[in-house]
């Protein structure tokens, strides 16, 4: 069993563990998905902490660089954003590291999560569209899910909803619509998660924020989750239960294709053969 935490960067600075905040993006044929999108991420993640943001002109263009440099073209660029003491200022730390999604295994099997009553952080507690380094809550939620023999752990909030993963968003197919919990209940807003959105409109299947219990996942016909380092991962396994049938379906493979296509015509680029639902 692989776990689906999202992977270390390494050369981040261990300041970042403690305070700051970060962002996590796709490259594509050398091109950064979305870069826009997780600046503005990045920028409100800052104004939570109170931290000055950099030039955003200026950071845009270190990035692209540092990219260009490590020559990676299939990459997860990852930027680290920590204040600095005593001065009206904020250290920006770039790590550019070969893209590791998840196997063709996972991929065309699904995997397994499991519900953890813990939390990251209270609900409410952060804005959800911030994106911060204290990562404790989640390495001991994915030891709490990985010791009930599942790869990644849902949270639930106050009330019993269940919000998002570790390092992902979720969602359910439910009677031919695709569900996912609202940010409002304190989950973090995803780029990806909003891009499905997009695909979902072009393939006209009904997509739409829903709080979710514990009944609506164990009798969902499919469930996936999001990130910009899985895209979009069936999930087969709920608690020890199957989900539908088991087996990766039809609207998550199609919003995985979706997906690609519109990464491929946003960036120009021709993308990779895939690893799918479904396919090895």
């Amino acid at each position: 069993m692989r776990p689906l935490a999202e992977p270390a960067t390494g050369a981040l600075p261990d300041a970042s563990r403690l305070h700051g905040c970060f962002e996590t993006m796709r490259a594509y044929a050398g091109r950064i998905f979305r870069l826009e999108g997780h600046l503005d991420r990045l920028a409100a993640s800052a104004k939570y902490l109170g931290a000055p943001m950099p030039d955003r002109a200026r950071l845009a263009r270190r990035l692209t660089r540092s990219l260009e440099r490590a020559g990676i073209k299939e990459a997860i660029v990852r930027v680290a954003l920590m204040p600095e003491a005593g001065r009206r200022a904020s250290r920006a730390a770039v790590v550019v590291q070969p893209a590791r999604m998840p196997t063709s295994e996972q991929y065309r099997r699904g995997v397994a999560v499991a519900v953890v009553p813990t939390r990251a952080f209270q609900i409410g507690a952060v804005d959800a569209r911030s994106k911060f380094s204290a990562r404790l809550g989640n390495v001991m939620a994915i030891l709490d899910a990985q010791v009930r023999g599942a790869n990644e752990a849902l949270f639930m909030d106050a009330r019993g909803y269940i919000t998002e993963s570790t390092a992902s968003n979720f969602g359910i197919v439910w009677r031919g619509a695709v569900l996912t919990p609202p940010c409002w209940q304190g989950l973090l807003w995803g780029i990806t998660r909003e891009v499905l959105f997009e695909a979902a409109g072009r393939l006209q299947v009904p997509m739409r924020e829903q709080p979710l219990t514990r009944h609506e996942l164990y009798n969902a016909d499919e469930a996936f989750l999001t990130s910009t380092t899985k895209e979009v991962l069936p999930v087969s396994r709920i608690d020890g239960r199957l989900v539908g049938t088991g087996r990766p379906g039809a609207v998550s493979r199609g919003l995985h294709l979706e997906f690609r296509a519109l990464v491929a015509k946003e960036l120009g680029v021709r993308m990779r053969r895939a690893r799918l639902a479904g396919r090895g």
